[in-house]
């Protein structure tokens, strides 16, 4: 920031001609600074020399000073600028106020010596006056000149010869210097390009075998993670076939166990429909032979048993519509994989199983015996209409009884039906049709 030296001009100016001034008493003033701010004003004015001035400078503020001394060689006044700048002031402030000494000695024009100060022993009265007497024209003094004795006075010599240009200039030569020059600094041009293309040819050579190690470093290090990335995913890959070689044989003993157990229920499972289809058809003979042998029964009794016969029939009749409409609703769900023919077949297959009809009891014709029912074996074996469901095989399975189908991994079971939640039925690849377990196949449609 610039000093302000406008505010207090007027008083600056009166105090500095005070001292300057020789019909004036004053010979000393010391200017400082307005508290924290840049604006120059008047600290003090004294007429009793340079140690009164001394007296008013303090250690911690810049301060400027303007001191009248006497010269001790010419007995002149002399007008000294002092620019003080204490120890105690901060390195801050002392930036900014150094700054301000041009624009200060602009302003306090008519001083013969300016000098800087920092502490009391630069401000010392002898100091000060040996500075003035050391200033230019300050030893000079006429009083103190003595009249020297020179001598006679002869006649002055000279040297000075006239020039001949055509003697003093030999063209010749200089024609030749100026060619060895020329010839000179080709041959020092010539050196240095040599120099320079040498130098950047040997900096080529260091930069290509930089980058040629550095490409052999780069590649090493590739070749090296290259080796490192496979031999870890074959470890990889060993751990990972180990592990599964581990799970699919730890799979397989329990899928065995499981199937071992399915099996076995299942097999319970048919020989139990099995015995209740043997006790039905026995149940069923017997009560045709019991009717047969009704004849000798009252009327009465035979109509009883005749009722309970169509009554039994109509049962067996009715099971067998709720089957046919099962089939017919799935064939309508999926009409392009529905057999056609089959429901009709099958009908045609069971129509003479239940068209057994009694003849009434006093003719009592003997009726060839009912073949037993297949319908349960034509569930458990043959395909029923087309539900559409496929199956991917998980695992391979071979069948261990004649109702089952055996299959590989991937193969494509078609026609699978869900009789029960361990056990489906369906169609091999091969065509066969029959029981599998479930839990060895997953459903894709």
């Amino acid at each position: 920031m610039a000093i302000d030296l406008k505010t207090n001009g007027g008083a600056l100016l009166a105090a500095f001609n005070d001292v300057v001034n020789d019909s004036c008493d004053t010979d000393w003033a010391v200017f400082g600074y307005d508290k924290t701010s840049n604006t120059l004003k008047v600290v003090e004015t004294g007429d009793d020399g340079v140690e009164g001035m001394a007296e008013e400078l303090s250690d911690s503020k810049p301060m400027y000073a303007v001191v009248q001394v006497t010269d001790p060689n010419s007995g002149l006044k002399k007008n000294i600028q002092i620019n003080w700048l204490g120890e105690a002031v901060r390195e801050s402030r002392k930036g900014v106020v150094q700054r301000h000494v041009p624009d200060v000695e602009r302003f306090f024009k008519g001083c013969h010596v300016r000098i800087a100060a920092r502490v009391d022993d630069d401000v010392d009265e002898k100091l000060l006056l040996s500075k003035v007497a050391k200033s230019s024209g300050s030893n000079y003094g006429v009083h103190k000149e003595k009249k020297k004795d020179y001598g006679p006075v002869g006649k002055v010599g000279s040297v000075y010869q006239r020039t001949d240009a055509s003697k003093d200039i030999n063209v010749q030569s200089r024609n030749q210097y100026w060619a060895d020059s020329e010839a000179a600094e080709k041959t020092r041009i010539a050196d240095e390009q040599k120099a320079k293309a040498s130098e950047r040819d040997r900096l080529d050579a260091e930069r290509r075998e930089r980058e040629t190690a550095e490409g052999r470093r780069r590649d090493d290090q590739a070749r090296a993670h290259d080796q490192e990335s496979q031999a870890r995913k074959v470890r990889e890959r060993e751990a990972e076939t180990q592990q599964r070689e581990a799970e699919r044989s730890r799979w397989k003993q329990q899928q065995e166990a499981e199937a071992e157990q399915d099996a076995a229920a299942q097999r319970d499972a048919v020989s139990s429909r099995q015995q209740q289809w043997q006790e039905e058809q026995a149940r069923i003979a017997a009560n045709k032979t019991s009717f047969d042998m009704g004849g000798r029964d009252n009327a009465e009794e035979q109509r009883q048993k005749q009722q309970r016969w169509e009554e039994e029939r109509s049962e067996i009749a009715r099971a067998k519509a709720e089957t046919r409409a099962t089939y017919e609703q799935e064939r309508e769900d999926e009409p392009e994989e529905e057999p056609e023919q089959e429901p009709e077949q099958e009908e045609e297959e069971e129509e003479p199983e239940t068209r057994y009809e009694p003849e009434p009891v006093p003719q009592r014709e003997p009726e060839p015996e009912p073949e037993p029912e297949a319908e349960p074996e034509q569930d458990m074996y043959q395909p029923p209409a087309a539900t559409g469901k496929r199956a991917k095989a998980v695992y391979d399975y071979q069948a261990e009884d004649d109702g089952e189908i055996s299959f590989d991994p991937d193969d494509i079971i078609t026609d699978v039906e869900e009789i029960d939640e361990g056990w489906w039925r369906g169609t091999a690849p091969s065509g066969e049709y029959g029981m599998f377990p479930a839990n060895y196949v997953e459903l894709i449609d």
